[in-house]
């Protein structure tokens, strides 16, 4: 087997009347980090979409590793402000 290791977490804004949850990869070899993407949530939830958001996170995981999809930063403080500035949340 091949390939790198990650580790997958999530990072939460709470923001007025929703939340972004930033969907983080870790790659253990040199602890790194990634920001994949980003789901907002708001009031009321709603099962489905808290689904479709995982099902999401997996299907672009498969899709690309998180080093071929972004560019690695060393914080996950770094990791959001880049993928905020790149996306304009």
């Amino acid at each position: 087997m091949t390939g790198a290791l990650f580790r997958a977490f999530s990072v939460c804004r709470r923001l007025p009347h929703e939340a972004v949850i930033y969907r983080c990869f870790e790659r253990l070899s040199d602890g790194l980090f990634f920001v994949q993407s980003a789901d907002r949530l708001r009031l009321p939830l709603r099962l489905e979409d808290i689904h479709a958001h995982e099902v999401q996170l997996w299907e672009l995981f498969l899709e690309a590793s998180p080093d071929e999809r972004g560019t690695p930063h060393p914080t996950i403080e770094q990791a959001v402000a880049a993928f905020d500035a790149q996306f304009g949340n």
